[in-house]
């Protein structure tokens, strides 16, 4: 997962799934927020009130950017396969 910001101990990561698309990923003192990114939304977690509302206004700062990153402007057909270690392969780990 790259990281895309790092502000007050918030770590904001962008993950890719075939299936779920891209979201963003923020982790603050153990505590984990997921966000759609289209639309933007929270999906899951517990993390206090002001990170949730700096991770959505620095999503909708930040959204042309991280879509271009995602490659979200691309057809969904030419995504990289994950499978083949093109830079959105997940973790071990997860």
């Amino acid at each position: 997962m790259p990281v895309l910001e790092k502000f007050g101990g918030i770590v904001v990561r962008l993950i890719y799934d075939r299936t779920l698309g891209a979201r963003l990923h923020a982790f603050y003192e153990g505590a984990e927020l997921v966000v759609a990114l289209q639309p933007l939304r929270v999906l899951q977690g517990e993390v206090p009130q002001w990170v949730r509302e700096w991770v959505l206004r620095w999503a909708r700062e930040h959204m042309t950017e991280v879509t271009q990153f995602a490659g979200m402007a691309v057809p969904a057909a030419r995504w990289p396969d994950p499978r083949l270690n093109a830079g959105w392969a997940y973790p071990s780990h997860v």
